[in-house]
Formats: C-alpha cells, structure tokens, sequence
C-alpha cells in the first residue's frame, strides 16, 4: 500500500478533527530490567497475560488496512517518517531516497572488484550444513583477497560464503573506494557509514529479530524479506537468544517440526535496486537473496535507539 503524500493529508485531518493539540504522554524515564515476573505472580501466569494482550492488540489493528499494512512510501519527509513509522515502531518501505546515489548503477561485480581490487576482507563462510552459523560468527569470520571472494561467489547459487554486517568493521578500509558512490540519508540518519552486505543468489539470514531499529537499503540485485510482528513472538520457539528454532518460515519441513508456527501471519517484501525497509527492534525477519546483491544496513537513525541494554539475557 502506497501512502505517499497521505502523511500530510494524515496529519491535517487529525488536526480538523481537533486531535492536534492532545497533551503529551509522561515521558519514561527508565527503571529495572524487566526480567522478573512481579512479585507473587507465577512466570507462566504473567506470560500468558502479555501474550494475550499482544494477541488482542494484533486482531484490532487488521480491522483496518492502513493500521495493519505494510505501507510502501516515496519521498518520505523525515518528520513523517518518525511520526508514523519510527516511534509507533511500524515497518515501512521507502522507494525513491536513495535515486542519486551513483551506487545503483555502478555497483556490479565487475565494477566493485575495479575498485577494491585484491584489499584483504572478512567474511562468513563454512555456513552451510553449519545450522547455527549466526550463533556462533566468530567461528565462521573468514579472510581473503577481495577479487577472490567475488571469484568464489560467482560460481553460483549458496550460503557458503557472505560478507555480513558482522565484518563491517574489519572491511571499513578495503571498502572505502566505494564510499564516493553512496551518501548520507539525510531526513532519517547521521553522516555515519552503514554496513555492507555482498553476497550471491541464495544467501539466508534466519528468523530472527534485532535489538536495534534497523534500515536496510538494497543496492544491487534483489532480497526477499519475510516479517512477523513482535506480537507472534509465543509462535516463534524463541529459545536462544534472539533466533527462532523455525529458522526458515518457508521451509515445510521446519514448519512440521515447529507446528505452532504454521499459525503466523507474515509480511513479505521483495527489495528492489533503490528500496529501504525500515525494521523496527522486535519485528522478526529472515532475508533470501534473490540473486548477487549488495545491501546496505543502517542503526545511525537521527533518534534514539535504544534497547539493547536492556534486553533480559537467558
């Protein structure tokens, strides 16, 4: 659903309806990490009442199409996005903000292997066969030339081997050249780079959620995004961490071992060359790669985001 230039349409008749000058909710301040059930009330007790509540919520926003979908946007003025998006921590796509970016049409495999050339990088790979490769990164962090790794890629389809978000750090130097090809997204993030993520047709994150809001901006090639809301978390075996024991929602085999899965209503997103989806903390995901693509991933939002810290571990 397309809601470009609706935000301010969105925006007047609230305040024709006199909603504008509502009062401003207290604002929170902290406190304890909310790990513990309140005293008195067993754990199971005060699940349970936290999933129901989620449940309810979740059936009332699909009695309404523009509370419930996942909205497409072009041209998204910052205020708007935060208004609508980032503070109610509502997934959206926003097309059209990265259009002068010479990035979408100079980042093929031949041009990024011209520019970064034989620069030592770091990647994951030995993931396949490996089922908890995003567990354990640091067993899977790789090194080799650049130019070799594009080489190794393009032998087709697979898992095996993928620069992630995770070796950013360590690639900030290699891939520096390509920086001048890409530039800030003003309305919505600071000046700070984003991470890189290169790999070929059939790269998969598992099902998952982040502990920070995330932008995630395609540049080359195709990703297919499948999301769940917070609210379905109860279907989503969350046992470690923050990854789902499902791993894959269109995996029929996964689906049969976790049957409680088989309930949840997803979204699904194709990204195209010029697309960012904005990935609220909490929304589960899992990511394919439809063919060689080159993503870019985003937490230096203008706003706070927080909530890491206060994750209960266990």
């Amino acid at each position: 659903m397309s809601v470009a230039g609706g935000n301010e349409k969105l925006d007047a008749a609230l305040r024709a309806m006199g909603l504008g000058g509502l009062d401003a909710p207290r604002p929170y301040t902290g406190g304890p990490r909310a790990s513990a059930p309140p005293v008195g009330l067993p754990d199971a007790l005060t699940a349970a009442r936290r999933d129901w509540i989620l449940q309810v919520q979740e059936r009332q926003r699909g009695l309404s199409m523009q509370a419930s979908a996942l909205m497409r946007c072009r041209d998204l003025p910052g205020q708007a996005f935060l208004d609508h998006f980032y503070a109610p921590a509502r997934p959206v796509v926003i097309e059209g903000a990265i259009a002068g970016w010479p990035a979408l049409a100079r980042w093929t495999p031949d041009y990024l292997v011209r520019k970064v050339g034989s620069a030592q990088v770091e990647y994951q790979g030995g993931r396949e066969g490996a089922e908890d490769f995003e567990l354990a990164k640091d067993r899977h962090k790789r090194r080799m030339a650049f130019d070799a790794f594009m080489a190794m890629i393009a032998d087709g389809p697979g898992n095996d081997a993928y620069i992630t978000a995770y070796n950013s750090a360590t690639n900030a130097s290699a891939f520096a050249p390509l920086m001048a090809d890409v530039a800030p997204v003003s309305a919505y993030l600071t000046a700070e780079p984003g991470m890189l993520w290169v790999g070929p047709a059939g790269t998969f994150t598992p099902l998952h959620f982040d502990l920070t809001n995330n932008l995630l901006i395609q540049i080359t090639g195709r990703k297919h995004v499948r999301m769940v809301p917070p609210s379905q978390t109860r279907l989503l075996y969350n046992h470690r961490h923050v990854f789902s024991a499902v791993r894959d929602l269109d995996d029929p085999a996964r689906l049969a071992a976790y049957p409680l899965a088989q309930q949840v209503a997803s979204y699904d997103v194709t990204l195209e060359p010029g697309d960012m989806l904005y990935i609220p903390i909490g929304w589960w995901h899992q990511v394919r790669s439809l063919e060689f693509s080159v993503m870019m991933t985003c937490t230096n939002f203008l706003w706070p985001n927080l909530g890491h810290e206060e994750f209960p571990e266990g």
